[in-house]
């Protein structure tokens, strides 16, 4: 295989790592995905629901810091922000500055009530390590949150701790592919509370009922949020994107300009919302246009998704997809491709912790003959199913 050098587009891959691919994140539990999502049999949710970018993004950064050629300040958005440990993160990466703190922050967010767990223990993971022998980094991070009980608690702890006058602004809104307004739960609802949104309200028929759980908020595309809220006309160096089902609506909504700018992007991939009727590939596709290059995205590894695909990943499951602008930033690029070439040289099997080599065998006999199985190059690699 010859050595992707960034820019330019990696080799597509061959059938020998597909059936590599395919020998991780196994296919056998993905058909129950197909009707019982939220059972999250499927290996792509066992594999990729919590993303830790360690060996690409950190050391990407990393190396950013000890050669400090950065005249761009930095420019982070975070759609879905939930409890803002991520946010702050990147934050704390993208402008190399040690006194933001996710400790301080947890404790600010406690100041006005209970918070909801976090599923992925954002609020635990080790911080960006920061050079202080070096400058900080001017930037802003964008921290957008459609929750109300949520923002204000955001709110709140970046005020606490001026983390405001740092460039870390919240913003109580929603982003999606067009303007309007939308209702979100509010009433009863613990701060940072993951897996509920604008799905939640609009199940709601009964208007009065509605009325007294759900909150009209602010709705804007991508597109028109840069426009009246951020300044620079430079590279967004970090896009995130978690709103519950509704990631491909926020894309679609952001436009090939903006996606343009982005150097770096993550996003959510599950059962609800838009996704419902979207499909994986459209997105990954539309992004290949714009020079992404997009991964399955887990712990510390990678599976390349872009001239990689496979029929399987058209089943809507919860899971995360990282991408690179194999154009902007080819260092970044050629770090999460080599990421890639490591993870195919495990041999670890992503299977959820409650099934059984036996139930693996139950569910193939199961399902013998369902297309996913086939490993035949050309049915295996069709974009739908």
């Amino acid at each position: 295989m010859p050595k992707f050098a960034g820019k330019g587009r990696p080799a597509k891959c061959t059938r020998e790592e597909l059936l590599k691919v395919r020998s991780q994140l196994i296919p056998d539990f993905c058909p129950t995905a197909r009707h019982r999502p939220h059972l999250q049999s499927c290996s792509l949710t066992t594999a990729t629901k919590c993303v830790e970018p360690t060996s690409w993004l950190d050391d990407y950064y990393s190396e950013l810091q000890k050669e400090r050629d950065l005249d761009v300040p930095f420019l982070g958005i975070s759609i879905g922000c939930n409890k803002g440990f991520d946010a702050l993160g990147t934050f704390r990466m993208g402008t190399f500055d040690s006194g933001l703190d996710k400790s301080a922050w947890g404790k600010a967010m406690l100041r006005d009530g209970e918070i909801h767990h976090s599923v992925c223990k954002q609020d635990a993971t080790a911080p960006f390590k920061v050079d202080q022998d070096k400058k900080t980094r001017l930037g802003e991070m964008h921290c957008i949150e459609p929750m109300p009980a949520t923002f204000k608690m955001l709110k709140g702890s970046a005020k606490t701790l001026e983390y405001d006058t740092k460039g870390f602004k919240v913003v109580h809104g929603a982003v999606s592919n067009e303007s309007g307004k939308a209702l979100f739960p509010s009433g009863g609802m613990v701060g940072g509370v993951e897996n509920k949104g604008l799905a939640n309200c609009a199940a709601i028929h009964d208007k009065e009922k509605r009325r007294q759980v759900c909150e009209e908020i602010d709705v804007f595309t991508l597109k028109e949020y840069i426009a009246t809220h951020v300044k620079s006309d430079g590279p967004i160096h970090n896009l995130s994107i978690d709103v519950e089902g509704f990631d491909g609506d926020v894309l679609l909504g952001a436009g090939a300009e903006v996606l343009g700018r982005v150097e770096y992007l993550e996003f959510e991939y599950n059962w609800m919302g838009s996704w419902k009727r979207q499909h994986l590939h459209d997105m990954v596709d539309m992004l290949d246009d714009i020079g992404f290059v997009c991964y399955w995205a887990g712990l510390d590894r990678l599976w390349r998704i872009t001239d990689c695909w496979m029929r399987y990943y058209d089943i809507h499951t919860w899971s995360n997809v990282a991408c690179v602008n194999r154009p902007s930033v080819p260092r970044l690029a050629s770090k999460m491709e080599a990421v890639f070439r490591r993870t195919l040289k495990e041999d670890k099997v992503w299977m959820a912790e409650k099934f059984t080599e036996s139930d693996r065998t139950t569910q193939r006999a199961k399902y013998a003959g369902d297309v996913i199985f086939s490993t035949e190059h050309e049915e295996m690699t069709l974009k739908y199913l």
